[in-house]
């Protein structure tokens, strides 16, 4: 994947007001869904793609412009993960392993572990006191190589133990009234999303995925959310929970394990485009290495449960139509950041295709972080985030999740990782 200086071919050509940069002799896979292009050419302009498709119909300009030979590699989207907690360390507690005046390294390594494994946006659906914060105005002032942050701030929670558990994630907020001022604080602090808790989590002592918030709390918390054009995503695995959630107007299913109990809540997503994030990885990791990894009996047990019905549940909304978008929970229990990838698997097994995952990482994950605008295809005019990759994922899935197959990572037109390794920004 040598530079050179590439010539021109026949058809449009691209303009040349800048120096381009331009990837050549891949196969695209775009992120669209649609048939991947063989002998594929991506063309960037600064932090924009201008063209992309097959080399024969995207002529070059005589001007300078640097051509990198991908030598029959994959071009990819940047991947999105719509689920993680950069701040948790993913040991086998699931809790915070690290001291709070740890957590701003803490956080920024994470993410960029996450950068180097092709991920370029990640959500982040529960944070630290804030610190993820830092770390987003940090990399977006170029100071670090890292993914593109959407953050939620706080969870909007009842009372509960997951606050003792998680120090700093969680906000607290009883009845409609607290739980509205509660959203209204972390519109305040700047989130892209709102995250409230419409049932227990399995990751949490002595909780059950039995009902929290009633409809009536989070409708105040959906109500303040979309007044100013932000989602709202539920953490619900009870199907009595998911109803509520859906009554209440929720944009977003974080897990959804026993969807499947309830063929007409399955419907109701479908038709009212809410997103299902189902986060298999952090199930399954925790029923298949957990009891030999010292994490609590009581846990394994709660997650085995969810791992059972949740792969049911993914199969029903997928066969319903609902629109599946790739999380990882990264951040639980042996869940650990730079491994998202391995999500796609659990996607397949469950039945979607291997192009169906790579969409559900790509273009549909983009829409669920509200920028299908800017990224999640490798279209003219979107954001120039690629990965580029040495096997092709449509014969084996996991070769997105092997890093030595990640050859090369770029977020806004910039190379940012190499065979593994993250590259650093230019002063």
């Amino acid at each position: 994947m040598d530079g050179k200086r590439g010539g021109t071919v026949e058809r449009a050509t691209v303009g040349a007001e800048e120096a381009l940069l331009v990837l050549g002799n891949a196969t695209l896979i775009d992120g669209t869904g649609r048939p991947p292009i063989e002998d594929a050419r991506v063309v960037l302009r600064g932090e924009r793609i201008v063209a992309a498709g097959p080399a024969r119909e995207i002529a070059l300009p005589q001007a300078a412009h640097q051509f990198l030979d991908l030598e029959s590699a994959f071009i990819l989207p940047g991947l999105i993960d719509v689920h993680v907690h950069l701040t948790v360390e993913g040991g086998p507690s699931g809790t915070f392993e690290n001291a709070e005046d740890d957590s701003l390294l803490t956080t920024l390594w994470q993410a960029q572990r996450t950068l180097q494994a092709g991920f370029t946006t990640v959500r982040d659906l529960g944070g630290r006191n804030y610190v993820e914060f830092t770390v987003r105005r940090a990399i977006d002032r170029g100071m670090f190589f890292g993914p593109r942050l959407v953050l939620a701030g706080k969870i909007v929670s009842m009372t509960s133990a997951g606050a003792l558990y998680w120090p700093g994630m969680y906000r607290e907020a009883d009845g409609p009234d607290e739980v509205r001022k509660a959203t209204r604080e972390q519109l305040k602090a700047g989130v892209d999303v709102v995250k409230v808790m419409a049932t227990g989590s399995a990751m949490t002592p002595g909780e059950r995925p039995a009902p929290q918030y009633s409809v009536e709390e989070m409708r105040a918390a959906v109500e303040e959310a979309h007044k100013v054009g932000r989602p709202v995503a539920a953490h619900a695995s009870g199907v009595e929970g998911i109803r509520n959630a859906l009554d209440a107007g929720v944009d977003h299913i974080e897990h959804g394990s026993y969807l499947h109990e309830d063929p007409a809540a399955v419907g109701r997503m479908a038709s009212q485009g809410v997103f299902l994030v189902p986060t298999c990885k952090a199930f399954a990791t925790v029923v298949r290495r957990g009891s030999q990894a010292g994490i609590p009996e009581w846990m394994v047990a709660q997650n085995r449960l969810e791992y059972e019905n949740n792969r049911n549940s993914l199969m029903a909304a997928a066969a319903a139509g609902v629109r599946i978008a790739l999380g990882t929970d990264a951040g639980g229990p042996l869940n650990r950041h730079g491994e998202n990838a391995e999500e796609l698997s659990y996607l397949v097994d469950a039945g979607l295709s291997p192009m169906q995952a790579i969409v559900a990482a790509t273009s549909v994950a983009a829409e669920c972080v509200g920028l299908s605008g800017q990224i999640g295809t490798v279209e003219a005019g979107k954001r120039g985030d690629l990965v580029v990759v040495t096997r092709n994922p449509l014969d084996d899935i996991n070769a997105l999740a092997q890093r030595e197959n990640i050859a090369l990572v770029i977020k806004n037109g910039v190379p940012v990782a190499r065979q593994g390794t993250l590259l650093a920004p230019r002063g």
